[in-house]
This record gives C-alpha cells, sequence and structure tokens, in this order.
C-alpha cells in the first residue's frame, strides 16, 4: 500500500509513469463534486466527471466502492447530491 499527493499523482499522470489503480473507492465525496461547497468550481457534472476520470486511471475489470447517499434523486445545492434510479445510472456511466 502507498501514498502520493494529488500533485505527485498529477505530475505522474502527465508524464506517463502513472500506474493504473486496481480499485476505486470513494465514500461521501463524489455527491459534493461540483456544486462549489468546498471552493471547486461549479460544474453540474462534476460527480458524473469525477468518476469517469477515476476510471481512467484504473486497470480494466478494476472493482468499484462508492458510498453515496440514497433515495429520490435531487440536488441539494450547494450541499450534495441524493441518488436514486437516474443519477445512479449516470454517476455509473462508465
Amino acid at each position: 500500500l502507498s501514498s502520493m499527493t494529488p500533485a505527485e499523482m498529477s505530475a505522474k499522470y502527465k508524464a506517463g509513469t502513472l500506474e493504473l489503480f486496481d480499485a476505486v473507492v470513494s465514500h461521501s465525496a463524489v455527491e459534493h463534486m461540483g456544486l462549489g461547497r468546498f471552493g471547486d468550481a461549479l460544474n453540474p457534472w462534476g460527480d458524473i466527471l469525477s468518476i469517469a476520470r477515476a476510471w481512467c486511471v484504473t486497470k480494466s475489470g478494476a472493482d468499484m466502492y462508492l458510498g453515496l447517499p440514497t433515495g429520490t434523486d435531487l440536488v441539494k445545492f450547494n450541499s450534495h447530491r441524493q441518488y436514486g434510479p437516474v443519477r445512479w445510472g449516470l454517476v455509473t456511466t462508465n
């Protein structure tokens, strides 16, 4: 098991030396992406893009664990998204 900072990961990705990951694990993070609450840019597809970017650096056939609020599909601006039948399909589209 090893770790790296976001800057280290970015540098390795740009240099083409980033090894692919075995899995994607996210708990209580993706639902906030793109809503501006934590200083990030507003982006209505922030959650979908975040997962798509994770898959770009993950081995083929890898596993994914997502801990997301579930229920009726909704966005509680600028707090979080809630995932129901429609949003679950969107966020896991890749």
